[in-house]
């Protein structure tokens, strides 16, 4: 005699939808799509295929860029055309003679493009081919509660006694819709002249605090230099450029040379 509960079609049907809906899911936490921002340069185009292993890859330059430098890879990725006087006749402050926008603009539009569940912003002039160390971080504080915690790399991520609210902008990565929230408050505050003397780091410290909404308390979070460290480490991760195998970085401070060495930065979100 048969003692099975009794399952009707529509349950049966029912339970294998959840089952699809949850693999899709499942799969859809796992995609990533990776951003270089920042006028053509052959460092990062070099690099696509390496991103391509990983997700999709979104180029944002400008219209005074070479795009002809794409032609080998414009098949396998999006390209976002930025409008370089539309982003200068906005740039209320520079930082070095660059108008601090111009990251913040290309980021944000090329966000309104990405679809992967996690978003890894790079600059056009770094190269990072091996991001496994990085995606273990997002997915472990995906699988946790601070699946909004944002990841930046350990370059010119400053200690608090140093410069409060300060991460670093060379490689920052996160939740897509976190990344979003952050770039389009950052860009808004660029357009708007909104930045009260912030530096370019600490406008995306900044805005990375001020757009969690917290849960528990119900409310949004808001930069408090007697908190700055705590809310530092609730914010953010770091990934160190030495676990990064290959990486290039550089910077304005050293003439854009080709670099790979750290230097005496916070290396640890937990020694900020």
């Amino acid at each position: 005699m048969n003692h099975e509960p009794y399952v009707s079609r529509f349950d049966r049907w029912w339970l294998d939808f959840n089952k699809c809906l949850l693999k899709k899911i499942e799969a859809y936490e796992d995609t990533v799509s990776i951003i270089i921002q920042g006028p053509l340069n052959q460092r990062s185009i070099n690099t696509i295929p390496d991103y391509l292993k990983y997700g999709e890859v979104i180029v944002s330059c400008w219209d005074n860029d070479d795009l002809s430098l794409l032609d080998n890879h414009k098949q396998n990725i999006k390209i976002v055309v930025n409008h370089y006087h539309d982003a200068t006749s906005k740039a209320y402050r520079t930082h070095l003679k660059n108008p601090i926008i111009f990251q913040n603009y290309t980021t944000h539009n090329a966000l309104k493009q990405a679809t992967g569940y996690f978003a890894i912003k790079t600059r056009s002039d770094e190269s990072y081919p091996i991001l496994d160390p990085l995606l273990d971080i997002l997915k472990k504080n995906r699988d946790s509660k601070e699946w909004y915690k944002i990841v930046t790399s350990n370059i010119y991520f400053r200690h608090d006694s140093q410069f409060k609210f300060h991460p670093s902008d060379h490689l920052i990565a996160g939740n897509k819709n976190r990344m979003r929230e952050i770039f389009e408050e950052s860009y808004l505050r660029c357009a708007t002249g909104r930045i009260n003397g912030l530096g370019p780091e600490q406008l995306i410290g900044h805005s990375t605090i001020c757009t969690y909404f917290d849960p528990i308390l119900k409310c949004r979070d808001k930069p408090d230099p007697n908190r700055s460290k705590e809310q530092m480490k609730k914010h953010f991760d770091i990934i160190r450029i030495r676990n990064l195998p290959h990486c290039t970085w550089t910077s304005s401070y050293r003439k854009y040379d080709l670099l790979r060495s750290e230097e005496d930065w916070c290396h640890h979100i937990s020694d900020i």
